[in-house]
């Protein structure tokens, strides 16, 4: 070996130790060895930082900080220029635009000082992207093009190439994306000339990004395939991550929401593992579009309201813009108009500061938007039209086509006659470049348009086009909260069918309007019952562990949080208004985070495309009902409540109950004089027939206007009723006729929908023999104790856990075994996050998805808690709530309660509710039974009918 080998690999050597050393090791290692601190030590460094930046990057990185530590001991010009130049970049990596671009510029002046315009101008391509990140694009350009000269000059292709892959992202941010797109080629070819991968991968993946915007998304995917295959054979860990991003992004455009949540959580993942935190905000933005996209608004917004601050604090103004307006679009959708409206004007200034004219166009989009949520159709139809010019111009087809549709429907509003000739074009197009988003949208345009019309037979096959675009898209969506959500704005079809076919009076078509009432309601939940999707958090998959633990980390936090807030008001003050204050902010800040860590869990991609439960078999439901039973679905459609009744002789609808705000407000005021009590009735006990008297008035009221037009179809039958909105807060058990509750004349039960009956129906009953009965008893609820060594005297074989030893830990190591699980003790409802509604345990809270993890077998659920039944009804009558935990599973029964129940009444009512399962009695037969025995003595509602039954009677 030569000596100067030699010399090199020592030299090698020293430079890795640097940049692998602590800042200690690193300032020993720099006074030990002085003498070998020159230029070649700063190239070797460099050299380190290009090796790892798309690989290691904190590698990287510690390179770049050892050649500014080695820049600060000597006095050596050309350091000092390289120093600049890789901290320059280093800065960038990190997000810190001024210090980068402060430090790529004192480079380049240092190289042009020693006559070296190349190297000078190979700095100008560190530059050219932050300014082109920072929004300062005139001298972006500029300076790009002084580079390419010089380039040209030298015969440096691959620095050329460099700088117009920056010249087609420049375009991109501009939304100009066939003019990206030719940079991005020229570029390509001068990489393939060079057959240098790395650099080929990035292209490629730029590449990808300007086609799929112009929706030639088969060659955008193949692109994709292309690059990310070359990043995963060059180790490019950077690289991979970008391209999974935008394969994400990609998969969500294509509707294919399952492949693109789990390719942008891959991302997420993979730049974690780098520690590239601005990446991976970037990719939260991504996060959040890709939410608001599957409707889940708020969860976006949370993520929107989080970024922003972080892009306006590093200078990236396109995305700060990007962000902008999506938040508005978000904020738009929470109906927080307002709001929205200064988020779009915030979009709108970064945008026209920039020269960005698809952006601005953008604006004018969801402005129009806006304009139809305020009922401005003309207003809309202006901003529409004025944007479809500029979002053409940029080649951003999807877009251009979603204001093309925004146009067209607020014609259709106005009433303008050019509408259908617009939108079948739009959906020719749509469908030709397989839009499926516009496609249903078109579909419903036109069948509204074809019922206003009475074009009926048009008008039914349009909606039915469109609904089954939404079900295919529904289908692979991976989780049941982006199921839940992602209906809520596509209901329309689905009500206009019901209107359509209630329009025909006819058997059929009654029928056929309880199916399409059906195929739109709870439809999350159903697949839930139906085993098509699983909620549990669990996973085989190493890359959720951290994710997982995280969870639980935050669930112990909350518990003791929890335990805060809720324990009684002591003497010391400690839990003033701010400390209860500081406990609520902290609680609403883990519940966001573990609401968000299980999202991401839950949207990674199955590798089976899961399928949809159908959702109604009418004749199957009629058999099972039987001649005994009816059951009662209300719908409401434009403000009249109307209702389907349902025997085992057919279908029949009853149309006109009532006003649905009238009914709400019936219902609130009863809800009020049952609020009268829940504080403590002793000191009303003297007045208690009048506040009977007074309830009784709301409940005959509320008689005549939801059951007594039923009566005659109903006759003498057991009642199951699947409410609609407000009605899930009725106990109908508690309607009265004038002479009777509705309960002392027949059974009373309830179903969130049809089809998830008719499931429970059918699934054959089991002996309950096996009971689990766990109770936490404390000042408030004195008499817990009592009710469940009552109950557990009633089965000789169950376990009895009581107090200290009703934990969670106990519940989940025995409920798989029960055949009745009943839970005595304190519940809450949280109408503001309704999938952290608890139950309180002895060390803890028990949330809806802690119940998810349950393994639940029971035939039977008691939640003998304050407000189990209630529930936040989301579009679709998705229940949200603690019955949606104990539901999910396909349990076939389950007893909840709709307000803050009384102890003593609890007690009596329980105890005689399982006498009577123990007799052998169904179990809404028997808490008929317990309801009109506890009446006779405790004659208020309030005492008597909080609780209800849920599913098979």
């Amino acid at each position: 070996m030569s000596a100067s080998s030699e010399s090199g690999m020592l030299a090698n050597d020293f430079a890795e130790k640097l940049a692998e050393a602590d800042m200690a090791e690193r300032q020993r290692l720099l006074a030990e060895r002085v003498g070998e601190l020159d230029t070649d030590l700063a190239s070797r460094l460099k050299a380190i930082y290009d090796a790892y930046e798309s690989s290691d990057p904190p590698r990287a990185l510690a390179a770049a900080d050892a050649l500014l530590a080695v820049s600060g001991v000597v006095s050596d010009p050309l350091v000092f220029a390289i120093a600049d130049w890789t901290g320059g970049l280093a800065a960038l990596d990190r997000g810190e635009m001024d210090v980068a671009l402060r430090m790529l510029t004192s480079a380049e002046a240092r190289y042009l000082a020693l006559g070296q315009p190349h190297d000078a101008a190979r700095t100008l391509v560190g530059k050219l992207i932050v300014l082109a990140i920072t929004g300062q694009y005139v001298e972006a350009i500029t300076t790009g093009t002084r580079a390419r000269d010089v380039f040209l000059v030298h015969d440096d292709l691959l620095s050329v190439g460099k700088i117009e892959q920056n010249l087609g992202n420049i375009a991109a941010r501009l939304e100009q994306h066939a003019e990206s797109e030719r940079w991005f080629r020229a570029a390509r070819e001068r990489y393939l000339v060079l057959d240098d991968d790395q650099a080929l991968a990035q292209i490629e993946n730029n590449l990808a990004t300007a086609l799929k915007w112009q929706h030639r998304l088969r060659e955008a995917s193949d692109l994709y395939e292309q690059a990310l295959t070359r990043a995963e054979h060059a180790g490019l860990e950077v690289t991979q991550a970008e391209i999974e991003c935008n394969l994400g992004i990609l998969g969500l455009f294509q509707g294919r929401y399952d492949a693109g949540l789990d390719f942008i959580e891959r991302a997420l993942r993979r730049y974690a593992a780098l520690s590239m935190d601005t990446r991976m905000m970037l990719t939260e933005l991504e996060l959040a579009d890709a939410w608001l996209e599957l409707n889940l608004a708020p969860e976006a917004v949370e993520l929107y309201e989080r970024v922003v601050p972080a892009l306006e604090t590093v200078g990236m103004n396109s995305e700060l813009a990007r962000a902008l307006l999506n938040l508005g679009r978000g904020l738009l959708a929470l109906g927080q108009l307002d709001a929205a409206r200064m988020r779009l004007d915030a979009a709108r200034d970064v945008y026209e500061t920039e020269g960005n004219a698809a952006g601005v166009a953008l604006v004018d989009l969801y402005a129009a938007e806006l304009a139809l949520a305020e009922g401005d159709s003309e207003l809309a139809a202006t901003l529409a039209g004025q944007a479809i010019p500029a979002l053409a111009a940029s080649g951003a087809l999807r877009r251009t086509f979603q204001a093309r549709w925004l146009y067209a429907d607020a014609h259709r509003r106005i009433g303008v006659d050019d509408t259908g000739p617009l939108m079948r074009v739009l959906l020719v197009d749509a469908e030709a470049n397989v839009v499926p988003e516009i496609v249903h949208a078109c579909y419903t345009s036109l069948g509204l348009l074809a019922a206003a019309l009475n074009d009926d037979v048009a008008a039914e096959a349009l909606f039915e086009r469109a609904i089954v675009v939404i079900e295919d898209l529904r289908a692979p969506l991976p989780s049941e909260e982006f199921r839940a959500a992602f209906s809520a704005n596509k209901l329309v079809p689905y009500g206009e069918l019901v209107r359509l076919y209630l329009g025909r009076d006819t058997p059929a078509a009654t029928v056929a309007a309880l199916r399409a009432v059906e195929r739109a309601r709870a439809r999350a939940l159903l697949d839930l019952v139906g085993g098509a999707l699983d909620v549990r958090a669990a996973s085989d998959d190493p890359r959720d562990a951290e994710l997982l633990r995280q969870i639980e980390e935050l669930r112990e936090d909350l518990n003791w949080l929890y335990s805060q807030i809720n324990r009684p008001p002591d003497d010391s003050g400690s839990r003033g208004a701010v400390g209860l204050a500081s406990f609520h902010e902290a609680t609403r800040g883990r519940e966001q985070r573990i609401g968000e860590l299980t999202r991401r869990v839950s949207q990674r991609s199955s590798s089976e495309r899961i399928t949809l439960i159908e959702p109604i078999e009418v004749d199957r439901l009629c058999r099972a009902l039987g001649d005994d039973t009816a059951l009662v679905e209300y719908v409401a459609l434009d403000g009249e409540l109307f209702a389907f009744v349902v025997t085992g002789s057919g279908v029949q609808v009853v149309r006109q109950l009532a006003r649905e705000d009238e009914v709400d407000a019936a219902i609130a005021s009863f809800r009020f004089q049952i609020g009268s009590l829940l504080h403590g009735s002793a000191r009303l006990h003297g007045h208690m027939d009048q506040l009977v008297g007074r309830t009784l008035h709301h409940l005959q009221h509320l008689y005549d206007l939801v059951l007594r037009p039923l009566d005659s179809l109903i006759g003498d039958r057991r009642l199951i009723v699947v409410p609609q909105r407000a009605l899930h807060y009725l106990p109908f058990h508690a309607l009265h006729d004038g002479t009777a509750y509705v309960i002392e004349r027949r059974e009373v039960s309830y179903a969130p929908s049809a089809a998830i009956l008719e499931r429970t129906l059918r699934t054959p009953a089991r002996s309950i023999e096996r009971a689990l009965l766990l109770g936490v008893s404390d000042e408030r609820a004195p008499r817990v104790r009592d009710e469940v060594i009552a109950l557990g005297a009633l089965f000789p074989d169950g376990t009895t856990l009581l107090d200290g030893a009703a934990t969670r830990d106990a519940l989940r190591e025995r409920v798989g075994k029960a055949d009745l699980l009943h839970l005595a003790c304190h519940g809450q409802f949280r109408p503001d996050n309704p999938l952290f509604s608890a139950l309180r345990l002895a060390d803890g809270w028990l949330t809806v998805r802690d119940v998810y993890e349950l393994d639940l077998q029971a035939e039977l659920v008691t939640l003998s808690a304050c407000e189990t039944g209630m529930s936040h009804v989301a579009p679709g009558d998705e229940l949200l709530g603690i019955a949606r935990g104990f539901l999910s599973p396909g349990t076939p029964s389950l007893v909840v309660s709709l307000w803050t129940v009384d102890d003593a009444a609890t007690l009596a009512l329980m105890t005689t509710f399982y006498e009577q399962l123990r007799a052998g009695h169904r179990p809404a037969a028997a808490l008929r039974a317990a309801q009109v025995l506890l009446l006779r003595t405790q004659p208020h509602p309030y005492y008597w009918s909080a609780f209800s039954l849920i599913g098979r009677p």
